[in-house]
């Protein structure tokens, strides 16, 4: 997979939540896999940074390096000035997280901006995420073709929640 690619992922999986109609759009973990990507709701994700930085660490153990995903994204409802947003933020093995955000209407989501990197001190409780995907070696052992292809221009191949 390609960085660009886990951009579309993380832009077409906004997409399918903000389509569902949930509003606020709960908090929501993308792990991307060779044979299918997930969409993963974190149901009771604290309020409070340092409980959330907690919460993701356990997370990041659990499913990234676990299944050794060299990858996520984490999509959430947010106030990007003064407008509804949905946001995206996205990282990979040795690759600096980016983030972009689009806002929300009651006719749809409107255009992302163009992503850009995500500022080490915000949001830090997204660091156990990257700490674990960057410790991870260049190939999986168990899986010696990689992650396999993901395609986001033949649809979204999202399981879970």
């Amino acid at each position: 997979m390609q960085f660009e690619d886990l951009r579309k992922l993380c832009i077409a999986a906004a997409m399918e939540l903000a389509g569902r109609e949930e509003r606020p759009i709960p908090p929501t973990m993308l792990v991307p896999g060779g044979e299918r990507t997930q969409l993963l709701t974190l149901a009771g994700f604290p309020e409070e940074d340092e409980a959330r930085h907690a919460y993701l660490a356990t997370f990041a153990k659990e499913q990234l390096e676990a299944n050794r995903v060299p990858a996520w994204g984490f999509l959430a409802e947010g106030e990007v000035g003064d407008a509804d947003a949905i946001v995206a933020v996205y990282g990979a093995r040795k690759k600096h997280p980016r983030i972009t955000a689009a806002p929300l209407a009651d006719d749809g989501v409107g255009d992302f901006v163009e992503a850009e990197e995500l500022d080490p001190t915000a949001m830090p409780f997204l660091h156990p995420l990257q700490h674990v995907v960057d410790a991870l070696p260049a190939e999986p052992a168990d899986r010696p073709e990689g992650p396999g292809p993901i395609t986001p221009d033949t649809g979204l191949p999202l399981f879970g929640d």
